[in-house]
């Protein structure tokens, strides 16, 4: 039996060596989400150039997550072989090119395309996830969780507002912007982000190993050891996706405020969330642990969706958006964190692929549901139905405890 005082020396030189790298990582993610916050606000105002309408539009923004779906696993299963890094690298060139192909896009088949590209290579989330996991010990998970976490929540804040001054010259400029920022930051990753997994020795890449993972992805969403912990991704994104597909819609309707407002409360609910991410589930998970901080968020996200439409106050707006959003920071990387403590290092891209594949099944459903319940019941409807949904995940939540360290 290994002695105590080496596995916990391991575990220290283990955080301390993958500070750096966690912070080349940091900015790695945070400018691609700055570019990908630069073009999706204007999505809806291309594609209407276009001649094309409200249920094409639905289509490029569902293809992208549908792309995500099937490269998630995929991508994660390859990095589990021959390393983390080139996994990255390819989904910083490959969010390049897609930039580029929606530019030049002129017709409603390439901007499908140019999505689907960009989808794909979003599937490099869960690989960013695992470089997290395999440079920090196991009582630090959920801090480098919420860094990720943090680093998406600048990346949109920041996004939309950059996109806003770029966009008074021409809809293509921010997209041209981000091609070239994105392949600015392949470079700076190509330079300075060190591999955190080795390659399997022998590694050799077949296209049965490649497909492996995408034919299992029934079988692991349904039949995982971690199935609850999935249950409950699945769920409070679905809450947060109908959310976001509706939010646009409805505060001009609800609270009267124009484009500029509804701005500025993204932005607000993504400082919120950025912060509960990036610092204060840090501080928090020591104390609590990650299963009752998962909790805590769901509580959280029920008590800031629920008034959501339903109350007129514009003070009450805020209070909902900053309980709601600081509920989701808490939530997200609390399970990212106990599903990667509960598997071996050596599956790590595979199972965070799984998990971020049924995030994007979330992210298709979601909105979806979000506008036909929008429509079919009131601008309140899509939140109300939201906050059960995070119910039901609370519900799922009775046979998961933090993993033993």
């Amino acid at each position: 039996m290994p002695s105590i005082e080496p596995l916990n020396q391991a575990s220290s030189s283990k955080a301390a060596n993958g500070g750096a790298s966690r912070i080349i990582l940091f900015l790695t993610v945070f400018i691609d989400l700055l570019g990908f916050g630069i073009v999706v606000p204007f999505l809806p105002l291309f594609a209407e150039r276009m001649g094309v309408g409200a249920v094409g539009i639905g289509m490029v923004l569902a293809i992208y997550s549908l792309m995500q779906l099937i490269a998630a696993p995929i991508l994660g299963r390859i990095s589990d072989r021959i390393g983390r890094r080139p996994v990255i690298m390819l989904g910083l060139l490959g969010s390049s090119v897609g930039y580029v192909i929606y530019g030049f896009a002129g017709s409603f088949l390439w901007l499908l395309v140019s999505r689907a590209v960009h989808g794909a290579c979003a599937g490099t989330i869960s690989t960013a996830q695992a470089y997290i996991a395999d440079t920090t010990s196991e009582e630090n998970r959920a801090r480098g969780m919420g860094l990720i976490g943090a680093a998406f929540g600048l990346g949109f804040v920041l996004g939309p507002a950059l996109g806003g001054l770029l966009g008074h010259a021409s809809l293509r400029t921010p997209v041209f912007f981000a091609a070239a920022l994105t392949f600015a930051n392949l470079i700076f990753a190509a330079m300075r982000l060190p591999e955190s997994h080795p390659p399997e020795p022998g590694a050799r890449l077949d296209l049965g190993r490649i497909v492996a993972p995408l034919a299992a992805l029934p079988r692991e969403l349904g039949e995982h050891h971690l199935l609850r912990m999935f249950i409950v991704a699945f769920l409070m994104t679905f809450a947060f996706a109908a959310l976001e597909a509706t939010f646009a819609m409805m505060v001009p309707r609800i609270y009267g405020y124009g484009a500029a407002g509804v701005g500025g409360l993204l932005t607000f609910a993504g400082l919120m969330q950025a912060l509960a991410q990036g610092y204060m589930v840090g501080k928090v998970v020591p104390r609590v642990g990650e299963a009752r901080l998962l909790k805590i968020g769901l509580v959280m996200l029920i008590a800031g969706l629920a008034p959501i439409g339903s109350v007129s106050s514009h003070s009450a707006l805020f209070v909902a958006l900053a309980i709601l959003s600081l509920g989701y920071g808490f939530a997200s990387p609390s399970v990212a964190s106990l599903i990667s403590r509960s598997v071996e290092e050596h599956r790590q891209g595979q199972v965070l692929g799984v998990n971020q594949s049924a995030l994007s099944l979330a992210r298709i459903v979601g909105p979806i549901a979000g506008g036909v319940a929008y429509e079919a019941a009131g601008p309140a409807a899509p939140y109300l139905l939201g906050a059960l949904a995070v119910v039901l995940a609370i519900s799922v939540t009775g046979g998961i405890a933090d993993a033993p360290t």
